[in-house]
């Protein structure tokens, strides 16, 4: 796959959001939900833009996640 490199540092990036998302839920009280909820946004939109680079798109400068998976191509 020749676009595998950038959409596994994508997903690696995500993977930060997630793991921060759980941690500051975890250990913080009273819990910040904004900012768990923005992490796990962020997450969700960094494995959307990796399908898309492993599909070949270059992945828009965007943060809708409703028009994310609109991109993607059969």
């Amino acid at each position: 796959m020749p676009h595998e490199k950038e959409a596994r540092q994508w997903i690696e990036l995500a993977d930060r959001d997630l793991a921060l998302a759980e941690h500051t839920a975890k250990t913080m009280r009273p819990v910040p939900h904004e900012i768990v909820c923005f992490h796990c946004q962020q997450f969700v939109e960094k494995y959307l833009k990796a399908f898309l680079v492993s599909k070949g798109q270059e992945p828009p400068y965007i943060h809708d996640l409703e028009k994310l998976p609109e991109l993607f191509q059969a």
